[in-house]
């Protein structure tokens, strides 16, 4: 009885930690320029009890309107704590993951009761004559945030000079996305010079 009872427990707790506790929908278009890979474009739409919370702290003078001002606030206190986690942008080149190099472009707004982001996470891979061959998933590997990236809406956008193919599928066989959900997916791409 004991025995069941603390099995029961540590369940519930595991469960309780695992489930998430804000969800977002999110879009990317993975940019090139012409040296090769250079951003993933994010689109976050945020659900509405969590967007509620936040405009409450960061709509300083409650028009409803996000200002060049409260914009900062929101980049500072959703994004910042986000830096060290490459801002949810994972990005498989070979055998590692590239590191985000900045944030730009980062832009906060306030629709339909839903708080949306837009920003750009900078990557830099240079374009070859062979293929190089990249994953992308926007994903939150903790389940703290569950982010729902509809990958069959993802875009590519990049300069005549560079091949570019992409499609998406799911991560599963993929050993270095093992911490991701079954169901998220990734947008493969491979690309090199014309």
């Amino acid at each position: 009885m004991v025995k069941s009872l603390l099995v029961f427990c540590l369940c519930g707790v595991s469960l309780a930690i695992a489930h998430p506790h804000v969800f977002v929908d999110a879009t990317v278009k993975v940019l090139f320029d012409q040296n090769g890979f250079s951003a993933v474009k994010n689109h976050w739409v945020y659900d509405e009890l969590y967007s509620t919370a936040m405009m409450s702290s960061g709509d300083k003078n409650g028009d409803g309107i996000i200002s060049d001002e409260e914009n900062q606030w929101f980049c500072d206190a959703i994004m910042e704590p986000l830096r060290k986690s490459n801002y949810y942008n994972f990005v498989l080149m070979e055998t590692s993951f590239l590191k985000v190099q900045e944030l730009k472009n980062f832009r906060a707004t306030f629709k339909g009761n839903r708080l949306i982001l837009d920003f750009d996470a900078k990557f830099s891979a240079p374009v070859k004559e062979d293929y190089t061959m990249l994953v992308v998933a926007v994903a939150d590997p903790s389940n703290y945030i569950q982010i729902t990236a509809d990958m069959e809406k993802a875009d590519v956008d990049g300069p005549d000079s560079i091949d570019i193919e992409f499609f998406n599928d799911a991560l599963s066989g993929l050993t270095l996305f093992r911490a991701f959900r079954s169901d998220v997916e990734g947008l493969y791409l491979r690309f090199k010079k014309k």
